[in-house]
Formats: C-alpha cells, structure tokens, sequence
C-alpha cells in the first residue's frame, strides 16, 4: 500500500486502507520503480463519529493553537544507540519523559520534566537507583493511584550465553525519587525478556507486562507471574483497557514467534471483551515494523494509535501518524489520520513514539531522531497535538 507524503513525495507503506494517490513524484519512482493505482474511499462509519464527537472538543487551546500539530519541541540533546524513550503523565499534570542518550546498552536513564504541557523541559537527571546494569530503556506507567512505575532490561553475558533482567521501580512523588529496583520473578530469562510499552493495571495488584518473550501477569502481593489470559504470547506491543473493559491488544499475529520464526496467523490487532479469555481479530490496523506502534486510552474512551509510516524500497520510517477508534476499538479509520512528524527525509534511528493525553484538548507525542544534519543535531522531541485534529475536520 503506498501512498506519497506531503512533504517528501515518498511512497510510504503502513495504513490499512489504500489512501489515494496523488502527487507522486518522480523521485518517488525511481525509487520504487512502481506507480501506485489510485483509488478514493468514502468516509468510515468510525470516522464520521470521531468528527461528530470531535466538534466538542473544539474549545480552548485547540482553537487558540489550530486543530493540527504544533512544531516539535527540542526535549534534550542524545547521540546514538537505543535512545528509547517513554513518556507519562502525572496526576498534577508534569509531563515525565526517561530515555537513553547512548549506546545498545546504556549507562543511566535519564528524565525531563515538563511542568507547561511540554512546551518547555527541564534539563535531564539522572535516575540514580540503576546500577550495575547495561540498560536496554522500557516504559513508564502512571497507576490510579498517582504513583509512577518505570521499567527497563539489563544486559547480561555469561560465557556464550546472553539474556535480559526486566526490572521496575516505582515512584509515589511523581518522578522526584524512586524505589530500589526490583526483578520481575522470571526463572528462565531469554536475551528477549524485556518491554517498551506501558504495563496495563488490572488491579492495585496485578500488572500485565508485554514482555517481547512472553505476555504475563504480575503480582505483586505474591511477587509471582503467570501467563495472560489464554495464555498466548502477545508480543513487545501495547495492550490497553478501555472504560468498558475491552482489552486492545497490538498483536500483529495470532501468537509472536520469538525472536523470529515462522510467521503466525496474521490478525492485525486483536480485541477481546472478557479479561484477555477469547480474543477477536480486528484485521484493521497497519503495518507493524521493527518500532512496533503505540496505543493510547483517552479519558472520553477513545482509542489513539501512533503509527510509523515506513518506506517502501528504501529502508527506515518517515513519518509518524495518529489515528482513532471512537467505537471502542472496533473499527479504525486512516482516512482521517493526522501526520504528527515529518521532516522530509528519512527519520534517523527507530524513533519509537509515545502518546499520552495532557488535557482535554491537547495529546503529546515524545520520540527522538538522529540525524546529524538537523539544527542542533541528534534530538529527543515532543509534539502536542489537538485531539480535535483527530476528526479530519
């Protein structure tokens, strides 16, 4: 599926319905050496109610700063490696964002903060509870209860044999100290025994932990895990619960081989409405390529994807766009997406972007680039968003 970008003219592959073709450029072809069929599609039933409930939203400071995506925002200065980073919010509204600035196996995390919605940013600190650790970045998770959890893998290396160590620590005054560290219970570790998305909270005491090996249920007062639902492995990708109590998973095959294998039953997302029991393919969403993507819960149910548009013969991702599902996750739509990044070249590095909802209005997107020639070269960057551009209005 290819479509070219406004910017670029490059086609790009990654959505699930054929958009159309228009303005394909000659650079694009030598490219690809293909010329894609157009074709033009009618608004989805998902669509039409984003852009009915979206009318609402169009107060404050989504009018004031226009329905579509401001400029990045700088966060901090990185140079290279798994980069990495995650992005919460806390119930004061701070805006928490940790990530790496070198190497595949860092020596620290480090954390901005935002008090203005992510305007402006804090210059990094250190997480100084880490040690001993070659750190492969995770997430971080904001509980109901206001407290923060942030998750990393550490590097280990015995003779031939190398595996990952998940770990956690948690945080009850909104990023400003943290606990010691702790291991997730796993006995037998693979070097794929790590997560980048956020934990979904089932309870005060249980977490499910997407971990790229195996998809599993801690708890915490026992400090055991076992398998999620019906047992299938999900993947390193997001799984979120909505107000109704659908689970969304970002599954893009029936049961992840790991690392590689042979390919599962494609389904493209999967959706299920009794606790991860049985599970629905929704065949809907995109592409799912080596940064995977991000789902995000808006505080009206919505569901947001941040999606990564990747090249079609050329290798890397160029742009990053978020889509919606207003129906609980049972349709999507990417007629309406909104492109929230693109510089007009290839995006440096796998950018692996984060969503999160600041207010009622506006949405942020964290993710890094590591191009050199870039005004103030490789970069860690925030974009806030209107979640009334969400309509396609």
């Amino acid at each position: 599926m290819l479509r070219p970008t406004a910017k670029s003219g490059l086609p790009v592959v990654g959505r699930a319905l054929l958009p159309v073709a228009e303005g394909l450029t000659d650079k694009s072809a030598r490219l690809t050496g293909k010329f894609p069929s157009a074709r033009r599609l009618r608004p989805s039933p998902a669509a039409l109610i984003c852009a009915l409930l979206a009318s609402a939203i169009w107060t404050g400071n989504a009018y004031a700063e226009g329905a579509k995506p401001l400029a990045p925002v700088r966060v901090a200065d990185v140079i290279d490696g798994h980069v990495h980073p995650s992005v919460c919010v806390t119930h004061s509204g701070d805006v928490l964002a940790v990530y790496n600035k070198s190497g595949g196996g860092g020596k620290e995390l480090l954390l901005c903060r935002s008090r203005d919605g992510g305007r402006t940013w804090s210059a990094p600190v250190v997480i100084p509870v880490i040690n001993d650790c070659s750190i492969y970045p995770g997430s971080l998770t904001t509980l109901r209860d206001g407290r923060i959890v942030l998750h990393w893998s550490c590097y280990r290396r015995e003779g031939e044999r190398r595996w990952r160590v998940p770990q956690y620590c948690v945080s009850d005054n909104e990023g400003m100290s943290w606990s010691p560290p702790r291991d997730l219970p796993i006995d037998d570790h693979s070097n794929y025994s790590c997560l980048r998305h956020s934990i979904l909270e089932l309870d005060e005491n249980r977490w499910v932990c997407p971990l790229y090996d195996r998809t599993v249920v801690l708890d915490l007062s026992r400090n055991t895990i076992r398998p999620f639902g019906d047992r299938r492995n999900h993947g390193m990708v997001p799984i979120v619960r909505t107000a109704k109590g659908t689970i969304v998973s970002g599954a893009p095959q029936a049961n992840a081989p790991v690392p590689v294998g042979r390919p599962g039953k494609s389904v493209r997302r999967l959706r299920s409405t009794d606790g991860g029991k049985t599970w629905r393919a929704l065949n809907a969403l995109p592409y799912f390529g080596v940064a995977g993507y991000d789902l995000t819960v808006l505080d009206n149910d919505w569901i947001v994807l941040t999606s990564i548009v990747y090249g079609v013969g050329v290798d890397g991702e160029w742009s990053y766009e978020l889509l919606v599902s207003c129906d609980d996750g049972q349709t999507w739509s990417d007629r309406e997406a909104v492109e929230i990044y693109n510089p007009g070249r290839r995006i440096s590095g796998r950018g692996w972007p984060r969503t999160v909802q600041l207010d009622q209005q506006m949405l942020g997107t964290l993710f890094y680039d590591l191009d050199p020639n870039q005004p103030g070269g490789p970069g860690l960057f925030f974009v806030r968003t209107p979640i009334a551009a969400l309509s396609g209005q």
